[in-house]
């Protein structure tokens, strides 16, 4: 955690502990094993990324390696390797991480496809070649005790940057505001801050950042007040159980179908980059990938892209 992190998140625990016990400090505590495992899962910052281990030219078995942003490795990629093994015969190795480790294995070449969460012409990836695979699908999730279905728009950036301070001041019940975030890829544009913000640097100064999403989900289960914005690949299964809310916003619920119909703002966008096009492993793979039956794995968490909006040519049948 770096120093500006480190500040903000105690002065943010001195602010929260008073109002929801010490229970937010004892969650984000260094020593405790949660901690660890959360950093385990990857992210921009790219804590805990392991990488390939060798250089994807030595590979003499046909393998396609991917390493990147951790929405595409645990929303789709580790299940798509499997049906694609099953289904075709060939391998797909699959690693996590983060923008970042994506964009440096392949000019590493550890890899041969880098992920990205992030519009791929403000990242250090502009010139490689690249396709959009999938939109991820984020959600404001609440826990379920404050009672709000939904917030307007300039309502939703107004909490997350500290302005509104109080459930009540957006009709909810009288208890103060507990704002938790993530605040990834700090270096690119992040399409949840972006639209808050314009990209800049504006959360809460009350609010407290989380390092993964996967933490930043067991947080806000945790807390009754708290409020946050998270990609669904991580809250879809607490949503489900009844410990989180997705709220309306601006009177649209969050789903595929509203983000395809350009209602719904939240979401970015899900592409994969390379140095280089490989044939002979690629190709098999991305014919697969825009499919119906990469399509399908892909829409089990994620928002699938079509060849043609990725503006990828699908072999012609006969």
């Amino acid at each position: 955690m770096n120093r500006r992190v480190f500040i903000r998140n105690a002065a943010a625990v001195a602010v929260l502990g008073p109002l929801l016990g010490h229970g937010i400090a004892r969650a984000l505590s260094p020593e405790t094993a949660d901690w660890q495992a959360g950093l385990a899962q990857g992210g921009c910052n790219c804590a805990g990324s392991q990488g390939a281990p060798q250089p994807v030219d030595h590979r003499t078995n046909g393998e396609l390696v991917y390493q990147g942003t951790h929405l595409l490795t645990y929303g789709a990629f580790r299940e798509l390797a499997k049906h694609y093994r099953d289904d075709t015969g060939r391998p797909f190795v699959v690693y996590g991480g983060g923008c970042d480790d994506g964009i440096g294995a392949v000019q590493q070449r550890t890899a041969h496809l880098g992920g990205l969460c992030c519009p791929v012409e403000d990242t250090r990836a502009r010139d490689f070649f690249h396709l959009l695979v999938a939109r991820d699908l984020k959600v404001v999730v609440t826990h379920p005790e404050v009672g709000v279905d939904g917030l307007a728009l300039d309502d939703l950036k107004a909490v997350m940057a500290g302005r509104v301070r109080r459930w009540s001041d957006v009709g909810g019940p009288d208890r103060p505001i507990a704002v938790l975030y993530r605040d990834h890829c700090p270096d690119y544009r992040e399409p949840v801050r972006d639209v808050l913000f314009d990209n800049a640097q504006q959360w809460s100064p009350r609010g407290m950042s989380i390092d993964t999403d996967e933490h930043l989900t067991d947080t806000l289960a945790r807390f009754e007040s708290s409020i946050g914005v998270v990609s669904w690949v991580f809250a879809a299964e607490r949503i489900k159980r009844g410990e989180l809310r997705a709220l309306k916003i601006d009177g649209i619920e969050p789903s595929a179908a509203t983000v395809q119909a350009g209602e719904y703002p939240l979401h970015g966008p899900l592409t994969v980059v390379s140095d280089r096009w490989q044939e002979a492993v690629m190709r098999p793979f991305f014919d697969y990938l825009y499919s119906p039956a990469g399509q399908a794995v892909l829409a089990h968490r994620l928002i699938p892209v079509s060849a043609q909006e990725a503006g990828y040519r699908l072999p012609q049948t006969i």
